[in-house]
């Protein structure tokens, strides 16, 4: 008779951690997965964290999981979760060491894959000159010459945050633009440059970029790109697409104000259900799937 634990967290970072806590403070049993394939690997520095803006992420994770060893029913695996499969009411997990164990709830905290274009100097400058996020990332580039790489609705969203940051913005769409008609005219009217040709490779030195090449013809002085997601997400994990978590338009795990997914006893919390992508947001994200996962198993 496997012995069963009320919340299985898969991934360790900032939403798994958060909804952790929230468990642990309220006598919840918790085991929390963590393959260590953090997002923001790549980053030294974790901004826009009130209370340890510049923190580098691994000495933020290993603080948050000091603070977690009080709350003695929260219990970590270093390691990734292989399958997750729904039996007589419960979940049962198969665990990397090929342990399976029983659990009342899920919660999906593993985040998403970057990814980046194949193009030279863009593997080799993210998260040193090529970012995702202006709120974590552009204060530190502000008033320099800055490139959003990002087309239709990805760009409609980002373009004007990088705007705040810089008079000096161009667009880089790869392609033909998809904006619309009135966002175009807003672009253009804010004096944002729209190239639509491919980039080819980015010039750097010593992880600075120096401009952006499209074609053979083009070059353009740039000191920092923020490059927008790149559908289809790629989600860490297959698990919640395994048992059956829908997903909307834009990729993201569908989750009700609770961070319920559509699957009964499942809940998502962090990048992978919705565009807020910082470390604050995916906390509170996974705290509040935390607390729904505590409310479920406390009422039910």
């Amino acid at each position: 008779m496997r012995k069963t634990t009320d919340v299985l967290i898969i991934g360790g970072g900032p939403a798994g951690l958060a909804a952790a806590m929230a468990l642990g403070r309220m006598l919840r049993t918790a085991l929390v997965c963590d393959d260590s394939r953090p997002r923001n690997a790549a980053s030294s520095h974790a901004n826009n964290l009130p209370g340890f803006d510049g923190i580098h992420p691994a000495e933020w994770r290993a603080k948050v999981r000091q603070e977690l060893t009080k709350y003695k029913t929260v219990s970590f695996f270093d390691g990734a979760v292989l399958s997750v499969t729904g039996e007589d009411q419960l979940f049962v997990a198969t665990l990397a060491n090929g342990e399976r164990r029983s659990f009342r709830k899920v919660i999906l905290a593993h985040g998403i894959v970057d990814r980046l274009p194949e193009v030279t100097g863009f593997h080799e400058l993210w998260g040193q000159s090529v970012f995702h996020c202006p709120y974590c990332h552009g204060f530190e580039v502000r008033g320099k010459r800055l490139g959003v790489v990002a087309n239709g609705k990805f760009a409609e969203h980002l373009t004007p945050m990088v705007g705040a940051l810089s008079a000096d913005v161009i667009l880089f769409t790869q392609g033909k633009s998809q904006l619309a008609p009135t966002t175009l005219a807003t672009f253009q009217k804010r004096g944002f440059q729209i190239v639509e040709s491919a980039i080819t490779a980015l010039e750097y030195k010593a992880e600075k970029l120096e401009a952006v090449i499209c074609g053979p013809d083009l070059r353009f002085n740039r000191d920092a790109l923020f490059l927008g997601p790149i559908p289809p997400l790629i989600m860490k994990s297959a698990i919640g697409e395994t048992l059956g978590c829908e997903k909307n338009e834009m990729g993201f795990y569908k989750v009700d104000e609770m961070r319920r997914t559509t699957v009964p006893g499942v809940f998502a919390g962090g990048d992978i259900m919705s565009m807020a992508h910082s470390v604050a947001g995916a906390m509170a994200a996974g705290q509040m799937a935390g607390a729904g996962a505590v409310m479920e198993l406390v009422t039910t």
